[in-house]
């Protein structure tokens, strides 16, 4: 009921819903006079969902099913994506993005001198590029793009310690806009944020103590952290809690957050290494340094990640406050363009506001819902 559910949970919530409504009134507005109601639909359904189901016990078998159901979906709708849907037609051009680096990498070229057919440069980190390798030969970023929904339909199904808001979260799913946005034109954040949190649940049930039994973790986060910038502020708060709760101390915590570095600058330093100088005047670094909000917003949001690593009172609490940081940052760079354009112009005629890019903080209020020892009494 909605007096058993904490600040945090309804804040997830609402946050969760209005990521949604973003996607369906800006997308379903351009199909039908009716967006908004369907928009307002939504809403009403996936927060009273989020509210009355947990009253509701559904049997494992039947669990199993709505996986393979949801799990077939995903599947048609990447057959749908690949055989009705012009790559040419959309307005997103992240499969171009991902076909100019490959396809300047193979014809011996430095990738982060190609653009996209929209004329934008390949601003990803390297390791991005590397994950959608397989599907990029595949010849469909779709398979790419479902991934993530996959594993995280699993997790629901087999996770034990998803019990809890669990009914409320496929309910969700299976009314999320954006889902079906993503697949259609090869959006992989879901997938990409989904990698990040399967790592970031390894490093909370490792013994980061000892460096010999933890230095696979370590390497892994840190080339993961080489697809997207923007999750060094997570890995603040999550690599902060060990040490602020005092499971490891100062030195054994800096030997693993140094491998982890190191990892991650050893990708430019192949780059460097392969293509010289060229790296210098072109590379995601500088790309991002023009994009979102002014250096010193970002500055700040670090050390807000800083600050809620240490009001982070359990494991559940390290996924909210990340979810929290990434969906504030991507407010404020949106705000920031309705300020500049206007609202029309910002979010629905000339969409200077990538929407998708709040999909970053969805996984993590997800896994917050389902996490947060709350959710049992409900």
């Amino acid at each position: 009921m909605l007096k058993d559910l904490t600040l945090k949970s309804i804040l997830s919530i609402l946050m969760l819903c209005m990521v949604n409504a973003m996607f369906s009134y800006k997308y379903l507005s351009r199909e039908t006079d009716f967006a908004i109601v369907i928009t307002v639909a939504l809403v009403l359904i996936q927060a009273i969902g989020f509210i009355k189901l947990q009253s509701i016990t559904i049997a494992k078998g039947f669990q199993k099913l709505f996986a393979g159901i949801g799990i077939l979906g995903l599947l048609g709708l990447v057959i749908f994506a690949h055989f009705h849907i012009d790559l040419m037609s959309l307005n997103v051009d992240r499969w171009s993005v991902i076909d100019s680096f490959w396809s300047a990498s193979f014809n011996g070229e430095y990738p982060y001198l190609a653009s996209s057919h929209m004329g934008n440069p390949p601003g990803s980190m390297p390791i991005y590029f590397v994950l959608s390798l397989p599907f990029w030969l595949l010849g469909e970023l779709s398979v790419f793009s479902c991934i993530g929904y996959v594993i995280l339909i699993l997790m629901l199904v087999y996770k034990p310690s998803f019990k809890a808001r669990r009914n409320a979260i496929w309910l969700y799913l299976a009314t999320a806009v954006f889902l079906v946005w993503e697949l259609l034109v090869r959006s992989n954040i879901i997938t990409n944020t989904m990698l990040i949190i399967l790592a970031l649940d390894w490093f909370l049930r490792t013994d980061v103590k000892d460096l010999k039994k933890s230095w696979l973790v370590a390497v892994v986060l840190g080339l993961l952290l080489a697809t997207r910038g923007n999750f060094a502020v997570v890995y603040i708060i999550f690599f902060m809690y060990p040490l602020v709760t005092k499971q490891v101390n100062f030195v054994q915590m800096f030997k693993f957050t140094a491998l982890s570095a190191l990892a991650f600058a050893s990708v430019y330093l192949l780059l460097i290494g392969i293509y010289g100088e060229v790296f210098f005047e072109a590379n995601p670094f500088i790309f991002h340094s023009t994009l979102f909000v002014p250096t010193g917003y970002i500055i700040a949001f670090f050390v807000l990640a800083f600050i809620f690593s240490f009001v982070s009172k359990s494991k559940a609490d390290l996924y909210f406050y990340s979810g929290l940081t990434l969906f504030s940052i991507i407010l404020l760079y949106a705000i920031n363009l309705i300020i500049v354009y206007g609202f029309d112009a910002a979010y629905i005629s000339r969409s200077w506001i990538d929407i998708s890019y709040f999909l970053f903080c969805v996984p993590f209020l997800i896994f917050y819902l389902l996490k947060s020892p709350k959710a049992e009494n409900m």
